[in-house]
């Protein structure tokens, strides 16, 4: 009789434990969390419909737009930049309130945390949905501040060239180095002016920062130039 008792209370004190740390698990769905179909619908709001906080090393911002061609999704930051975050359709996830979703489920105005692209990827491996667009009943970023109305442009010298990874690193005249990423369905010419770069030459390209260091090419301005 004094085994099972013990047992129990074994059972209960683990029990109690994974109960009490739920809430702080973010990739752990309960009941009382809604799922994004439902808030979609006008089924969930309030405090329930918005997720947890920011996680170490997060970004938040607000879709403006998906170029689903591109496969890139453009966000407003917090700074008031306009940035975009390209995905892979088959890899990069989509969590809210700790269930996965598929990056089609996004809709602009979503509010979401993100983590910098890191040098050696060239999509978006995770996104958290912090609040649905239809959840939202005060001001939102992508409302409240004006889109830009070009893309950035960057010149400056190469650097460093690495057709592998199809990445370059620009130093401009003023400012920190930038490295500036070849997306998948790049034009024709611009594979063939990236192919053909060498460190030292002078280039001007226009794109869209990814994070304050690396911005991903929309076109190359002007032909390289020694």
């Amino acid at each position: 009789m004094k085994l099972i008792t013990n047992f129990s209370l074994g059972n209960w004190f683990v029990s109690a434990v994974v109960a009490a740390s739920l809430p702080w698990m973010g990739c752990v769905p309960t009941a009382a969390w809604p799922t994004l179909d439902e808030v979609r619908l006008g089924k969930a709001r309030g405090e329930t419909a918005v997720s947890a906080g920011l996680e170490p090393g997060e970004i938040r911002a607000e879709i403006a737009e998906i170029d689903r061609s591109r496969r890139n999704i453009h966000v407003l930051g917090e700074d008031g930049r306009r940035h975009a975050l390209p995905y892979d359709i088959d890899r990069t996830q989509v969590f809210y309130h700790g269930r996965g979703y598929a990056v089609d489920n996004l809709e602009a105005g979503d509010r979401i945390a993100y983590r910098s692209l890191p040098r050696d990827m060239n999509y978006i491996e995770t996104i958290r949905v912090l609040e649905p667009v239809q959840a939202q009943t005060g001001p939102s970023i992508a409302r409240s501040l004006p889109l830009r109305s070009r893309p950035d442009i960057v010149e400056g010298t190469v650097e460093r060239v690495d057709y592998g990874l199809g990445v370059f690193d620009v130093r401009p005249r003023t400012g920190r180095t930038v490295t500036v990423s070849i997306p998948y369905n790049a034009d024709a010419a611009d594979i063939d002016n990236f192919r053909g770069l060498r460190r030292g030459d002078h280039v001007r390209v226009e794109g869209e920062f990814v994070n304050p260091e690396s911005l991903q090419l929309l076109s190359f301005l002007s032909p390289r130039d020694r």
